[in-house]
């Protein structure tokens, strides 16, 4: 262990894994309670409402933070600090545009809620406060301090918890409790990153159109891959809705929880390898690549073993976590971790792709992805109800693994060199 902490990056990785899965599976622990005070239509409502705030959260800011690890190994603080107004400008701007959206749809999307603005009003708050708590993540991520992190997570994790359950068990909230209890720790949290970047000079009042056009083009075009990502995992919920009941919305969405556990603890080793590999595509020196290649074929060992033994251990964890009304989830929990983990095989991939700027190719890829994701779940969820949903993420997450490889093979020049 001690060798482990010694080495940055195996530190880095160890540390971010564990905070992240201790953290998130914190929620993962509470299962049982709160799988006993709420019902399936409250589960319904959680996964319609996160599903909302997952699309929206997209053109909030457009996912600053893809530039930001793209670019901050090559342009370095001081320079990155003349974006990040700009960054912020974006921000406000884009959040009024999403709110005067959702406003003019929310006969549409909200007719089920009778109290459509308030709702409204709190999941576009909820998803400004959740993209500046991910812009202060990332900056920690960039920054290589995994501890700074760990805290960070676990300051969020435990207190929205604790707000969620005291609001749902002692005033019974239902739904409502674990909503309220992420939107007011994720504003405290907002308000820290503006007082941490100002205190850390990691903000430059230099608004800029020069830097604005170049933060446009680079971020809108990587806006239609992740929203083509998002889709793919958000997506299914609403059209399951519309076809069956917010029961199997609810079933649905604590398959998808429990199969998330290794889409976690994935993401957690990128967030510690992202740094590195950025820094190491700029060299451009062959021990540098050499060293990206042995580091790939690595983690895809580490994801397809993860993989497995995560499988093998459901039906023993299901039934310990999740109350005896949500069985039938485990039926579909196999087969979503496959889902997850072509998708973990194929994050890394596309920070090749982002290095050369190919952000067009790639959102186009993955809209084209999302696209078929929908037309597929539309037509074999009428066909075979919740397995139609689970069906159409492994296919799609099996299609833009396959493509985003035919990209690098194109674009990139990825090979082992002998020294």
């Amino acid at each position: 262990m001690k060798r482990v902490l010694k080495n940055k990056l195996l530190g880095n990785v160890f540390i971010f894994t564990l905070s992240t899965v201790v953290n998130k599976g914190l929620n993962f622990f509470v299962l049982p309670v709160l799988t006993f005070y709420l019902t399936k239509e409250d589960y319904g409502y959680l996964g319609f409402i996160m599903s909302v705030v997952t699309i929206t959260s997209i053109y909030v800011g457009l996912w600053p933070g893809n530039f930001l690890i793209a670019k901050f190994s090559n342009y370095g603080k001081e320079k990155m600090a003349h974006y990040m107004s700009n960054i912020f400008v974006i921000l406000v701007v884009s959040f009024v545009v999403v709110v005067a959206v959702l406003l003019m749809l929310k006969s549409v999307i909200f007719a089920s809620f009778p109290d459509s603005v308030s709702v409204i009003v709190l999941i576009s708050f909820y998803t400004l406060f959740m993209v500046c708590f991910n812009i202060l993540n990332t900056i920690t991520q960039l920054e290589k301090n995994a501890r700074k992190f760990a805290l960070m997570q676990f300051v969020y994790s435990l207190s929205s918890l604790g707000i969620a359950l005291l609001l749902i068990i002692k005033f019974h909230y239902g739904w409502k409790g674990k909503f309220y209890g992420e939107l007011s720790i994720l504003f405290f949290l907002s308000l820290y990153m503006l007082y941490y970047f100002i205190k850390e000079r990691y903000v430059v009042l230099d608004i800029s159109a020069e830097k604005l056009k170049e933060l446009f083009n680079y971020l809108f075009p990587m806006t239609f891959h992740v929203v083509g990502i998002f889709l793919m995992v958000t997506i299914d919920k609403v059209i399951l809705a519309k076809y069956m009941t917010l029961e199997a919305v609810g079933i649905y969405t604590i398959s998808m929880t429990m199969a998330m556990i290794v889409n976690i603890v994935f993401d957690s080793t990128i967030r510690a390898w992202e740094p590195y590999l950025f820094e190491k595509i700029h060299t451009g020196r062959a021990e540098d690549m050499n060293w990206i290649i042995k580091s790939l074929a690595l983690y895809s060992l580490f994801i397809v073993v993860a993989a497995l033994v995560y499988t093998w251990l459901i039906p023993w964890i299901f039934p310990i976590m999740v109350d005896a009304k949500f069985t039938e989830a485990l039926h579909y929990i196999p087969w979503l971790v496959v889902a997850f983990s072509l998708e973990g095989l194929r994050k890394p991939l596309s920070s090749f792709l982002m290095h050369k700027n190919k952000v067009k190719t790639l959102g186009s890829v993955s809209l084209l992805t999302a696209f078929i994701n929908i037309g597929l779940n539309i037509v074999w969820i009428q066909k075979l109800g919740i397995m139609g949903a689970v069906y159409a993420t492994v296919f799609s997450f099996l299609f833009l693994y396959i493509v985003t490889i035919f990209l690098v093979k194109r674009y990139c020049n990825i090979r082992y060199t002998r020294l």
